[in-house]
C-alpha cells in the first residue's frame, strides 16, 4: 500500500522512513482527536456546564450555528487529518500536516491562553493544551521531514517498471 504512494524507484530505507512518518503523524492526530473530545466531555461534566448548554450558552457566549459548527470541526479535523496522513503522497502529506498542525496548534494555544488569562484553568483546558501540543508536534515533525526529504527517486536496477525487490533463496 505504501509503495503505491512512493516514487517508482525507492530504496528500502526510504520506504520505511515514509511509513514511520505516516504512522507517527497518524497516531499523533488520533491522540489530538482524543484530547479534543475529552476536553469537550470534561467541560460538559463541570458543575453547571450542562445547564448552561441546555440554556443555549457555552462559557458565557450564545450557542449559534457557527459556534456549533466550529466545535464540531475541531473534533473532526484531527480525524480527517489522520486519514489524509495515510492516503496522500509524501510531499503533500508533509505540507498538509505542517499547515493543519500549525493552525490547529496555534488555535489551541490561543484558547488555552484566553482561559488562563480569565482565571479559569480546569481539566478541560489541560486537555485542550495537550491537543494543541500534539498538533504543534505534528507541525514540527512535518517541518523536519520537509527539510530532510527521504523519498528521492533512485536509479532503476533494470528496465522493469517495478521497484527492485530483494530475492530470497
Amino acid at each position: 500500500m505504501l509503495a503505491f504512494h512512493c516514487a517508482a524507484f525507492v530504496r528500502r530505507g526510504e520506504v520505511m522512513d515514509a511509513l514511520l512518518f505516516r504512522t507517527r503523524v497518524t497516531a499523533l492526530w488520533l491522540a489530538v482527536a482524543i484530547a479534543a473530545t475529552a476536553s469537550f466531555l470534561l467541560y460538559v461534566f463541570m458543575p453547571g456546564a450542562l445547564e448552561e448548554l441546555l440554556a443555549g450558552e457555552m462559557e458565557g457566549e450564545a450557542l449559534t450555528d457557527a459556534n456549533l459548527f466550529l466545535l464540531a470541526a475541531f473534533m473532526v479535523i484531527p480525524l480527517v487529518m489522520a486519514v489524509v496522513a495515510l492516503l496522500v503522497g509524501d510531499g503533500v502529506n508533509r505540507i498538509t500536516n505542517l499547515i493543519a498542525g500549525a493552525a490547529y496548534g496555534l488555535f489551541g494555544v490561543f484558547a488555552v491562553v484566553s482561559h488562563v488569562l480569565e482565571g479559569g484553568f480546569n481539566v478541560h483546558v489541560l486537555m485542550a493544551a495537550l491537543g494543541a501540543a500534539g498538533a504543534l508536534l505534528i507541525a514540527g515533525l512535518s517541518l523536519a521531514a520537509l527539510q530532510h526529504p527521504t523519498s528521492e527517486p533512485a536509479t532503476p536496477a533494470s528496465g522493469s517498471s517495478r521497484p527492485h525487490e530483494a530475492t530470497t533463496a
